[in-house]
């Protein structure tokens, strides 16, 4: 068999697409959802989008991304990571070579580069799902593992129905209590603008301070609404608004993420912000919510609020120094 390895050209984008929505059918995309994930990401580099061939037939495809133009912060600290977020090949040429030559070819790149050590698929800015489906593609994780690739851990994704969502008189009673002792959860304004950043940035992993970045920018051009954040304040001294200790945040049905300044941890913080959030997604009238990315911890306060486990994922590293 006669195959060539080559960077991806826009004329592969549309069998690409194809067969990705052939083998990995749970993980179906369109060319919107593409472009905006990897083609559009700032990070992008043709020459680690790799499509396999036989002839003029597309094969095998390979996604992967570094810190090309964009730093990642604590997500990659030392500059040293790359990131496969996607790789399939057709049926009939499974067993056959094609995914190992194609995987080979990367790795190759990627020490080029400087890169030291690979992960499946958890690339922070451009993800489709925090790692390989243990369930849906038990075969991938087959072949990664006689890769050298060994899982690191094994996050969840979760959904829950929100048509009969309501507060319950605990959560409205655990509010009243924390007003009782200096702290508000409020949906936010423009004028927390600076604090709520400074507690992003002081409390929170580098890739949700940019989400709510974005997040804000749109609020800014009108196409994200201030209901869709919710934040804890607590009054401080020489603070007009209060300082921001925690949040939560939505965008349409995906609900997430939320976190707590650490001293304030424990005191029921996360769960009346996550309460009062999915109340306002339903009252935007969202039938259903759901967490692409979660550990077993967080999976056990999500689960008091009807959330149930919709898949496991492996993720997956290697060293390729």
């Amino acid at each position: 068999m006669g195959i060539s390895i080559s960077s991806v050209s826009h004329s592969d984008l549309a069998p690409v697409i194809e067969l990705w929505n052939r083998v990995n059918p749970l993980d179906a995309i369109t060319v919107d959802l593409l472009e905006s994930r990897v083609l559009l990401d700032e990070n992008f580099d043709e020459n680690t989008f790799l499509v396999v061939r036989e002839g003029q037939r597309i094969v095998g495809f390979l996604v992967s991304t570094y810190a090309r133009r964009v730093p990642l912060g604590d997500h990659d600290p030392k500059g040293e990571r790359c990131w496969i977020t996607a790789f399939g090949v057709d049926q009939m040429y499974r067993g056959k070579g094609v995914a190992t030559q194609m995987f080979s070819a990367l790795f190759d790149k990627f020490r080029a580069l400087g890169k030291k050590e690979c992960f499946v698929a958890t690339y922070a800015p451009g993800y489709f799902v925090p790692g390989v489906d243990s369930k849906e593609y038990p075969a991938a994780i087959s072949f990664l593992k006689k890769q050298g690739f060994e899982e690191t851990y094994r996050p969840l994704s979760m959904d829950a129905p929100l048509a009969l969502f309501k507060v319950t008189r605990e959560l409205e009673e655990k509010e009243e209590r924390l007003i009782e002792s200096g702290i508000k959860v409020r949906t936010y304004t423009r004028q927390d603008l600076l604090s709520f950043m400074k507690f992003l940035e002081a409390n929170m992993p580098a890739d949700w301070v940019r989400v709510s970045r974005a997040n804000l920018r749109d609020l800014a051009r009108g196409i994200f609404k201030p209901d869709q954040i919710f934040i804890a304040v607590t009054g401080e001294p020489g603070s007009k608004n209060g300082e921001v200790i925690g949040y939560c945040q939505f965008e349409e049905a995906h609900f997430g993420p939320f976190g707590v300044a650490g001293k304030y941890q424990g005191k029921g913080i996360g769960t009346v912000l996550l309460g009062r959030t999915l109340e306002r997604m339903r009252a935007r009238g969202l039938h259903n919510a759901y967490v692409l990315w979660t550990d077993d911890a967080a999976a056990r306060v999500y689960s008091k609020f009807g959330f149930k486990e919709t898949r496991r994922f492996s993720v997956m590293r290697k060293s390729i120094a």
